[in-house]
């Protein structure tokens, strides 16, 4: 009997459905943009960012391609960047939440 994790099935998911983009979308900077959003909404920020990261290298800094990468890390970060002047982006600190303890009496 073949056994699979529901992670798999998901993970497998997630290859159909990048693939999908890569047939309608082809080879662009649009494709790429594509499968970042897609990568943000399966909770794979990490990855969504690598592929921004690569998309600059791979496609250069024209006004188009920065505009989608921008969009990009602004879709990761939940819209909490700021840009400068110069449009270059600035991340705000990442806060965390103090941990949550439970008390109990004796």
């Amino acid at each position: 009997m073949h056994s699979e994790t529901s992670s798999d099935l998901s993970q497998a998911g997630l290859r159909i459905a990048i693939q999908d983009i890569k047939d309608e979308l082809f080879d662009t900077p649009e494709c790429d943009y594509a499968i970042a959003q897609l990568l943000i909404r399966w909770g794979q920020a990490e990855k969504a960012e690598q592929l921004l990261d690569d998309m600059l290298m791979r496609w250069g800094s024209s006004p188009e391609v920065l505009a989608l990468t921008q969009r990009g890390y602004k879709e990761i970060i939940g819209g909490s960047e700021l840009l400068a002047d110069n449009d270059e982006l600035i991340r705000k600190p990442k806060q965390t939440a103090p941990a949550a303890l439970g008390v109990t009496a004796a």
